[in-house]
């Protein structure tokens, strides 16, 4: 074994009742690399990395730390090697504070009681350990006050204060903001020049182009792929994910060579908001919306994309302008109005604002109609609920098909599908989707642009906010390209090319 290398597993399969995870993984990690896995969900990705964190034993193979055999039956034993894992969503405990989360994990419970650490000490470990991951917070801060990306970072510095050689980042971008994604790589660029070694698990392949030294795919458990980033291309990757040639990541919608003449459904005449210093200001901002028709609205991080979503349902303030929907003049004042309308914005963090994450499938998907189904009996009826969900489950094929199945425990492609189907179920005729496949596995992207042409084709009318230019190349009929706020151009998508989009942008692709 090179003595570049500080991580080797040989052979490791992976075994569940009924399934098996992995089947056979060659992995090796070099000494100051950060190396990418890939991979759809159920690739195996995450059930890797807690194999060599501890959380999970192999069922069969072998781990080398360094030139040595190891043998990791826990997470204290991943700890003694210098291993330690970084999970997607926080693991820390939300009512003790920064230091006291911090100390736990370096001297544990009994430490921590006994008084091994006096508080003055316990608070400049958390500090010098906080200062490294660029987090200038009071270590006395509760978990819980903090955002979701500061709990990131802390979980880095957590890892830091252990003193891990190897850190195993499990999707760690996947709860972040766009700034906050900057910050970690940030911190992850810092701790490859000290000499840290990171495996980096994402689904978001450009994230592995901007951060990763090499990359590695699994699929349905199996290693298919490793190169050095450098020697090979994001389609490339892609392609080894799905299985299958790229082409098929984008299935093109056939736009239609004449428009059947009829009213716009939906009409923006010169909208204008405030935005009140929390985000982009709209202006003069124009476009009709045609029955059957997808809209691309194509802009970068800044363009107001998002703002124009909001405000089509009242939560932005619109300070001039007018909307009018199958050519009445309307006034819409929160998101219950659009409904009303038939007008459903559903935004790009659907785990937030899209979802009731602790509710099921079936409740999710009764929310936005719940008055309608209690008028029938003038309660809730299960048994109707029920049989909605189930119609929805069929219709786009959520997976798994159980009504009763928590919505925080869907992968993110079902997650975004149980958006859709209660947006449906609430009889809307205008679909504003919020970057509808970001934050998703390839595959599952694959499935959400084809349900968005089949709506489409079922005469939905959507306006598609995205910052992916295939993305809208692919599924639009008429392209909108919007930059800080104003409209550089409503182009016709027959011949359009993806180069003069992006010269519209600014001569950058999203």
């Amino acid at each position: 074994m090179s003595s570049g290398v500080v991580l080797r597993t040989r052979g490791i399969v992976k075994e569940f009742p009924g399934v098996v995870a992995l089947k056979g993984v060659d992995f090796e990690l070099k000494r100051a690399e950060i190396h990418a896995i890939v991979g759809q969900n159920g690739a195996g990705k995450s059930t890797f990395v807690k194999i060599l964190s501890g959380v999970y034993t192999p069922t069969r193979g072998e781990i080398y730390v360094g030139e040595r055999r190891a043998r990791i039956r826990n997470v204290r034993d991943a700890k003694r090697l210098g291993i330690t894992l970084v999970h997607q969503e926080a693991t820390l405990a939300p009512n003790l504070s920064i230091a006291e989360n911090m100390a736990l994990a370096v001297y544990g419970m009994r430490g921590v009681i006994l008084g091994r650490l006096r508080k003055a000490e316990l608070l400049d470990l958390a500090k010098r350990h906080l200062e490294r991951v660029k987090l200038r917070t009071d270590p006395r801060t509760k978990l819980g006050d903090l955002g979701v990306g500061e709990r990131q970072l802390v979980q880095v510095a957590r890892a830091l204060a252990e003193n891990a050689d190897v850190i195993c980042l499990d999707e760690p971008t996947s709860p972040l903001t766009t700034a906050e994604v900057g910050v970690l790589f940030e911190v992850m660029e810092e701790l490859r020049k000290e000499g840290r070694s990171m495996i980096f698990i994402t689904h978001r392949v450009e994230e592995v182009f901007r951060i990763a030294d090499r990359v590695t795919v699994l699929r349905d458990g199996i290693k298919v792929f490793t190169s050095p980033v450098s020697e090979t291309s994001p389609s490339e990757v892609v392609k080894h994910m799905l299985g299958r040639e790229l082409d098929e990541f984008y299935p093109r919608r056939k736009i239609a060579e004449e428009r059947t003449p009829a009213p716009p459904r939906l009409r923006v005449v010169s909208l204008t908001t405030a935005s009140e210093g929390k985000g982009v200001d709209l202006r003069d901002v124009s476009f009709d919306l045609y029955p059957g028709e997808v809209l691309g609205v194509v802009g970068l991080l800044g363009s107001g994309k998002t703002e124009l979503g909001k405000a089509l349902v009242g939560m932005q303030r619109v300070v001039s302008g007018e909307i009018y929907v199958d050519g009445r003049r309307v006034r819409i004042e929160s998101p219950a109005d659009a409904l009303r309308l038939g007008i459903l914005y559903i935004p790009e963090d659907r785990r937030q604002e899209g979802l009731v994450l602790q509710l099921t499938v079936s409740d999710n998907v009764i929310l936005p109609s719940v008055y309608r189904a209690s008028a029938l009996r003038l309660f809730r009826r299960t048994r109707y609920e029920r049989s909605v969900a189930e119609k929805w489950i069929e219709s786009l094929r959520i997976v798994p098909p159980r009504p009763d199945f928590k919505t925080s425990n869907l992968s993110g492609g079902n997650q975004q599908k149980v958006v859709l189907a209660k947006s449906l179920e609430a009889g809307v005729r205008v679909l504003v989707l919020d970057e509808p496949t970001f934050g998703i596995d390839v595959g599952a992207k694959v499935e959400i642009r084809r349900l968005i042409a089949g709506l489409a084709d079922q005469g939905y009318s959507v306006v598609l906010l995205t910052s992916d230019v295939d993305e809208a190349l692919t599924l639009s009929d008429r392209i909108l390209v919007l930059v800080s706020g104003r409209v550089a151009g409503v182009l016709d998508n027959r011949g359009l090319s993806r180069e003069r989009i992006i010269g519209m942008l600014g001569g950058r692709s999203g």
